[in-house]
């Protein structure tokens, strides 16, 4: 076989490669899960009860912090405490909340933070025996309701999320860990976020006294605080 057929040979067989990948990338984009936007899961509950998932060092949760702080805020007096993501992340300092607890007659708020600011511990600093991801799930099915425990282990261990290589959120992360997500449940139904709403780099210039005087006014932060209201009233 000439050299010159055996190269076109080879064209074709890479061409063919690229489009079964081409193809397959299409293909199961259906069966991955949404990122960084509310899509609708199965759960339906009596009160309308918010969680939040996150961990102290968490660029995502420090910028989804402040549009759910102004939408919980309506609805009732939110406790928290100014802190910064982990200074080594790839959004390194990012201005956030870390929530203490919430008062409300219409809302139930559950806020849990898994780990500390660098990923090298609980939320106490105490070393973790065994990886992170065991962890959180174990401290998720402690804390949590079954029902809302099986939605967050599904969205972050073993559905596939979209932009990822045939993994789930807390696996394409490094080290990997159950990732900041949040859910709204409620009557008519659930909605859940796996990721953000916007990108934390839009804040990381803002100081926190800055955010909590103005913030709400900041294009980034109040449309996102009106998709998470919006997202209340429908499981209203």
């Amino acid at each position: 076989m000439s050299n010159k057929k055996y190269g076109n040979i080879i064209i074709i067989v890479i061409s063919i490669l690229i489009a079964i990948i081409i193809i397959a990338t299409f293909a199961i984009q259906p069966l991955e899960e949404p990122k960084n936007t509310f899509f609708k899961v199965s759960k339906k509950s009596k009160t309308i009860d918010v969680i939040l998932v996150s961990w102290f060092g968490c660029p995502i949760g420090a910028s989804l912090s402040w549009p759910l702080y102004f939408a919980l805020s309506k609805y009732g007096n939110v406790s928290y405490y100014e802190s910064h993501s982990d200074p080594n992340d790839v959004y390194p300092n990012t201005p956030g909340l870390i929530f203490k607890g919430y008062s409300s007659k219409i809302i139930n708020a559950t806020f849990i933070y898994l780990y500390n600011e660098t990923l090298t511990g609980n939320s106490c600093n105490k070393t973790i025996n065994g990886n992170l991801v065991s962890y959180g799930l174990s401290e998720l099915k402690a804390r949590l309701p079954y029902s809302d425990y099986k939605i967050i282990k599904r969205y972050t261990t073993v559905d596939w999320i979209s932009g990822s290589f045939f993994e789930s959120s807390a696996y394409s992360v490094s080290p990997h860990h159950i990732n900041t997500v949040l859910l709204i449940s409620g009557p008519n139904g659930s909605y859940f976020l796996n990721g953000d709403l916007y990108s934390p780099k839009y804040i990381s210039f803002y100081s926190d006294n800055y955010l909590l005087r103005y913030g709400v006014n900041i294009t980034y932060i109040k449309s996102a605080e009106t998709n998470i209201l919006n997202h209340i009233s429908m499981v209203e």
